[in-house]
């Protein structure tokens, strides 16, 4: 589904989270790899959260058929 990419430019290190096809989704800067890890984490589990919420809102037969 989503991708979190690393990348150190600059001395800082940027991440991004993109779909499949490579088209980012977030992206952002931070000082440390740590940081940008969980950054880049935190947005992909919302991204994720968010997905699964929609994919609920939009199929309420779904629901009923669990």
């Amino acid at each position: 589904m989503y991708e979190m990419n690393l990348n150190r430019k600059w001395g800082r290190w940027e991440w991004s989270v993109s779909d499949r096809s490579g088209k980012v989704a977030v992206f952002g800067r931070e000082f440390s790899r740590s940081a940008a890890r969980y950054k880049a984490a935190r947005a992909l589990f919302e991204m994720l959260l968010t997905t699964s919420r929609l994919c609920d809102l939009e199929d309420p037969k779904r629901k009923q058929r669990l």
